[in-house]
Protein backbone atom coordinates (compact mmCIF):
# COMPACT_ATOMS: atom_id res chain seq x y z
CA UNK A 1 0.00 0.00 0.00
CA UNK A 2 1.37 3.40 -0.95
CA UNK A 3 2.07 5.99 1.70
CA UNK A 4 -0.28 8.94 2.02
CA UNK A 5 0.57 12.22 0.30
CA UNK A 6 0.54 15.43 2.32
CA UNK A 7 0.22 19.01 1.11
CA UNK A 8 0.49 22.04 3.40
CA UNK A 9 -1.81 24.88 2.36
CA UNK A 10 -1.63 28.45 3.66
CA UNK A 11 -5.04 30.01 4.13
CA UNK A 12 -5.98 33.67 3.67
CA UNK A 13 -6.06 34.19 7.44
CA UNK A 14 -2.36 33.07 7.65
CA UNK A 15 -3.25 29.72 9.25
CA UNK A 16 -2.29 26.42 7.66
CA UNK A 17 -4.16 23.28 6.65
CA UNK A 18 -2.82 19.88 5.64
CA UNK A 19 -4.51 18.00 2.81
CA UNK A 20 -4.03 14.24 3.10
CA UNK A 21 -4.56 12.00 0.09
CA UNK A 22 -4.57 8.22 0.41
CA UNK A 23 -5.13 5.68 -2.33
CA UNK A 24 -8.70 4.31 -2.27
CA UNK A 25 -9.89 7.05 0.10
CA UNK A 26 -11.33 10.52 -0.24
CA UNK A 27 -8.91 13.40 0.45
CA UNK A 28 -9.11 14.77 3.99
CA UNK A 29 -8.04 18.06 5.47
CA UNK A 30 -6.58 18.71 8.91
CA UNK A 31 -7.28 22.38 9.51
CA UNK A 32 -6.30 25.21 11.80
CA UNK A 33 -2.55 25.04 12.36
CA UNK A 34 -1.11 28.36 13.53
CA UNK A 35 2.25 27.84 11.82
CA UNK A 36 3.70 25.82 8.98
CA UNK A 37 5.98 24.13 11.53
CA UNK A 38 2.92 22.88 13.46
CA UNK A 39 1.43 21.53 10.23
CA UNK A 40 4.66 19.73 9.39
CA UNK A 41 4.90 18.29 12.91
CA UNK A 42 1.37 16.93 12.50
CA UNK A 43 2.41 15.29 9.22
CA UNK A 44 5.33 13.55 10.94
CA UNK A 45 3.00 12.21 13.65
CA UNK A 46 0.33 11.12 11.17
CA UNK A 47 2.97 9.20 9.14
CA UNK A 48 4.13 7.42 12.32
CA UNK A 49 0.57 6.44 13.20
CA UNK A 50 -0.15 5.27 9.64
CA UNK A 51 3.00 3.12 9.59
CA UNK A 52 2.28 1.73 13.06
CA UNK A 53 -1.21 0.62 11.98
CA UNK A 54 0.38 -2.37 10.19
CA UNK A 55 3.55 -3.53 11.96
CA UNK A 56 4.37 -5.90 9.10
CA UNK A 57 4.46 -3.17 6.46
CA UNK A 58 7.95 -2.52 5.12
CA UNK A 59 9.09 1.10 5.15
CA UNK A 60 8.59 2.69 1.73
CA UNK A 61 12.30 3.31 1.25
CA UNK A 62 12.97 -0.41 1.61
CA UNK A 63 10.16 -1.37 -0.74
CA UNK A 64 11.59 0.80 -3.50
CA UNK A 65 15.10 -0.61 -3.15
CA UNK A 66 13.84 -4.18 -3.13
CA UNK A 67 14.87 -5.12 0.43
Amino acid sequence: MAEPNYHVIQRNDASFDVEVTRIDALPKTAAGFATEAEANAWIVQDRRLWQAADPFRKPAYRQRRGY
